[in-house]
């Protein structure tokens, strides 16, 4: 007799007496852990969705005041504006040179 035919042969009189061979039953235990469990994912949800409050005011106020201050160098004069960028040099041998003549003006004077 192989082992499956033995298990067949123990549980042949508990069903035929109308039993069943699953005595376990959820219990109030585990409706208490699921409902824990419950409220767990709850406040981490309402918490979670706070947070991103928090972050989405932050952006907003961060995209607000860098629009501000594009809106404040907008408004400068447009010479300020173009005084403020740097003019582009002949090259490295154009900067050298203009080096040179710095630091020969400052050794003259």
């Amino acid at each position: 007799m192989n082992a499956v035919s033995g298990l067949l042969t123990t549980a042949q009189p508990v069903l035929a007496s109308g039993g069943s061979l699953d005595k376990t039953k959820p219990g109030l235990v585990a409706f208490l852990i699921v409902l824990a469990l419950g409220v767990a994912l709850w406040a981490l949800l309402k918490n979670m969705g706070k947070q991103l409050g928090r972050a989405k005011d932050h952006f907003e106020a961060e995209d607000a005041a860098l629009a501000a201050q594009a809106a404040a160098s907008a408004t400068v004069g447009t010479a300020e504006a173009v005084a403020e960028v740097p003019k582009q040099q002949d090259g490295p041998k154009g900067a050298a040179e203009k080096a040179k003549d710095a630091s020969k003006d400052a050794a003259g004077e």
